[in-house]
């Protein structure tokens, strides 16, 4: 049983960030530069490749608030978070005390604000389908119309499925606007989120496990991932290619080993119910005993005389080889 005091409280593991631009080096300081595709961590790109603008989410919470909270926040220099509020009210840090206390917010009126030093911040916290790794990913925007869009592909979701966002099918995108900020016309990427309208409907009614898993997503130039360019411990634990499951089953044919017969060795091998669930390293092992398996059938097998014993027949090769 927990202690009273962390019953019901703990942190949902944040596998790491998901961003919206890189970091450029110029003269001096490196600069942020926004980019037309999401940055994202070694395993996700190993699924949706180097550059996607287009990823397969899912929430873990039906509560706004937890997966999409938005505030206007200020930091200090050295001294981490010193205002946080909502357009109404805020929490800052007293300078006297040091100590959080409650103040009106004003928002964008704000002078903090209009000094570049107080941005409305959204963070978004999200699984990727297809990632086979438990936890979520944060996504941090401080984009005006991603916050809008977002909060819009949310709120028409939850109308929808009648206020159900946990483990709904989500696409979420980068996307190009034109905005005219002071009149001047320009284009940026914002970010859009749609409710992935077939697989929702059908999520209403299926397990986490189907939900979560990446149906049927073909990505641009899907193969066998660079394993020099990825740590090890996410090469072994990515599942097989499409790719390389069908070169499987045609070694397996090859073999003239039944699917039947295969499937089982499958299960009773690596307890797997599908040969989709194996591993690329569990693949890897496969294709090698099949390979192995062909190679065996291709050498001469010894000859088994009829009517003689081993022993006999033994005798009667080496006379053969020896020109009999």
């Amino acid at each position: 049983m927990p202690i009273k005091d962390f019953s019901g409280r703990g942190r949902i593991p944040r596998l790491g960030k998901v961003r919206l631009g890189i970091k450029k080096k110029g003269s001096g300081a490196p600069y942020p530069a926004a980019v037309d595709y999401f940055v994202c961590p070694p395993e996700v790109q190993a699924v949706y490749g180097p550059k996607p603008k287009k990823l397969n989410i899912a929430f873990h919470s039906d509560e706004v608030e937890e997966v999409f909270p938005q505030y206007y926040k200020r930091y200090g220099k050295s001294t981490g978070l010193a205002c946080k509020g909502d357009g109404e009210a805020a929490l800052a840090v007293n300078p006297e005390t040091g100590e959080f206390a409650e103040i009106e917010c004003t928002g964008r009126d704000c002078g903090y604000y209009q000094k570049n030093a107080c941005k409305q911040i959204g963070n978004l916290y999200f699984m990727v389908r297809g990632v086979n790794r438990f936890g979520v990913y944060q996504l941090d925007t401080s984009s005006y119309n991603s916050i809008l869009n977002v909060n819009g592909g949310i709120e028409y979701a939850k109308k929808l499925t009648r206020g159900r966002l946990a483990l709904m099918p989500f696409i979420l995108e980068v996307v190009s606007q034109e905005v005219a900020p002071q009149g001047a016309k320009k284009t940026v990427y914002v970010l859009r989120l749609e409710a992935d309208m077939p697989k929702m409907m059908a999520a209403l009614d299926e397990s986490p496990a189907n939900v979560l898993k990446l149906e049927d997503c073909r990505i641009h130039e899907r193969g066998d991932i660079e394993e020099d360019h990825y740590p090890e411990p996410v090469v072994k634990t990515l599942k097989a290619t499409e790719d390389g499951l069908i070169k499987m089953w045609a070694l397996v044919k090859e073999a003239g080993i039944g699917q039947e017969e295969f499937k089982k060795y499958l299960v009773d091998t690596y307890k797997i119910n599908s040969s989709k669930e194996l591993t690329s390293e569990e693949l890897k092992e496969v294709l090698s005993y099949l390979k192995k398996t062909i190679e065996a059938k291709k050498e001469p097998q010894p000859v088994q005389a009829e009517g003689f014993s081993q022993g006999e027949a033994q005798e009667l090769e080496r006379q053969i080889a020896e020109g009999f």
